[in-house]
């Protein structure tokens, strides 16, 4: 009977592009008397990853952060619902330790999700590091070829960490930073968004020894490429700030000079790349 029963009204925000295409509120039930954190915890959103975090703001009022890795974990007292309907709302607040958005929040810090990011960004900085140094010390696997760090190492690169995920340079007084996105090859220069984006892994190494290449001929005086004859296959369109390709091989880019490097890295080998651009 509907007595016996309170209704929830149910609601979280989105999480990326393509998540806001419909709503994401409904509506349930629970009997009479349920806990606030059972309810809560009975109902959480249906995007469940490691290391994400949610506020939950329960009637306009910030009552709880649930995640996956610690459930949920009050910032009210318990209590029994006797009384619907009740909004329930998740928020929900990036990649935060979980733990560290409890304690800032139970110490009286206000549901400021941009002001909490920035708090909590050189920490997680610091975490990201120390667990890629971790990775580095005790898995062997590396994510760049030793025919590429080589081919580094002879265009004046100085690698400072090199794990299975990530490898770290800096050539010329900038920093480099390399990273394996599931099957995409990154590359991060100066920080900021990617620099490129390269699918497959052998063309996106290719490509990091060919940009040395070209800064080192450009540093002798030279042209940054010499002439050469592109292989067939891979045609870039510029679109907006960026070069893009079509088709299974995926290249993104940011620059003409970037995108140049890739036709020219396309369809030939490290050994072939370093002898077009050799000083």
């Amino acid at each position: 009977m509907a007595w016996r029963t309170i209704e929830l009204r149910l609601d979280r925000d989105s999480v990326a592009m393509g998540d806001d295409m419909s709503s994401h509120a409904r509506v349930t039930t629970v009997a009479r008397g349920t806990r606030l954190s059972t309810a809560i915890e009975q109902n959480t959103p249906e995007i469940r990853s490691r290391g994400w975090s949610w506020v939950v703001v329960v009637d306009g009022q910030v009552s709880a952060v649930w995640s996956v890795d610690e459930g949920v974990r009050l910032l009210v007292p318990d209590r029994a619902l006797r009384r619907g309907p009740v909004e329930i709302h998740f928020r929900y607040f990036l990649q935060m330790d979980p733990a560290w958005l409890f304690d800032r929040l139970a110490g009286g810090a206000r549901a400021d999700r941009e002001q909490l990011h920035r708090e909590y960004a050189p920490i997680a900085r610091e975490r990201y590091v120390a667990e890629l140094r971790r990775r580095e010390r005790e898995i062997d696997a590396r994510l760049l070829s030793a025919e590429c760090v080589e081919a580094l190492r002879q265009l004046g690169a100085d690698i400072t960490l090199h794990a299975d995920i990530a490898c770290d340079f800096t050539h010329r007084g900038e920093a480099w930073a390399v990273r394996r996105a599931d099957t995409m090859f990154q590359v991060f220069v100066g920080g900021g968004a990617p620099t490129a984006s390269i699918r497959p892994h052998a063309l996106g190494e290719a490509w990091l020894v060919g940009m040395l290449g070209a800064s080192q001929r450009a540093a002798a005086g030279l042209p940054d490429l010499p002439a050469f004859d592109p292989q067939p296959g891979l045609e870039l369109t510029r679109r907006g700030g960026r070069w893009m390709s079509q088709g299974a091989t995926v290249v993104q880019v940011s620059s003409e000079t970037a995108a140049l490097v890739a036709t020219l890295a396309f369809g030939r080998s490290i050994a072939q790349v370093r002898a077009l651009l050799e000083v």
